[in-house]
């Protein structure tokens, strides 16, 4: 295994694409996963004027399990920069359907992929996940 938070069976790749991603609304959350496409994220993208969006958390860099303090830390700072490029969001995130693991997230409304692509990067992420109205939730690997 790349490293210690997917100490599983489970490949790296599938650890991420069999993730568990949440955003939370002011109607509620809505759970996805990748590959599968979800109406009620198009209906979110509609009502917010948008034709993609990103799920870019700054938790457990290069997939290394990080404190809490530090995971707080990085997010705070990933949550600022999202401020300052004026997109709107909401809070989200990814977690092991087992449990084992959980990262908050932000899930970035109108970004596009080069802004998205940096952003993950800049926080040292293996992967951000991809929203576009026409397709089902996608991985970008970074790494």
């Amino acid at each position: 295994m790349l490293n210690n938070i997917y100490a599983s069976e489970m490949t790296y790749g599938e650890t991420y694409a069999n993730a568990q991603y949440q955003v939370t609304t002011p109607d509620g959350w809505i759970a996805f996963k990748i590959g599968e496409p979800n109406q009620h994220l198009y209906q979110l993208l509609d009502a917010n004027g948008v034709d993609m969006a990103a799920l870019i958390t700054a938790w457990n860099p290069l997939g290394k399990m990080s404190d809490i303090e530090a995971n707080r830390e990085a997010n705070h700072s990933l949550e600022l920069n999202i401020q300052k490029m004026g997109l709107p969001y909401y809070l989200g995130s990814g977690s092991d359907p087992k449990g084992a693991w959980k990262e908050d997230s932000y899930f970035v409304m109108g970004i596009d992929p080069t802004q998205a692509k940096q952003l993950g990067d800049a926080y040292l992420q293996n992967a951000i996940v991809w929203i576009n109205r026409c397709d089902a939730p996608s991985l970008i690997w970074l790494r």
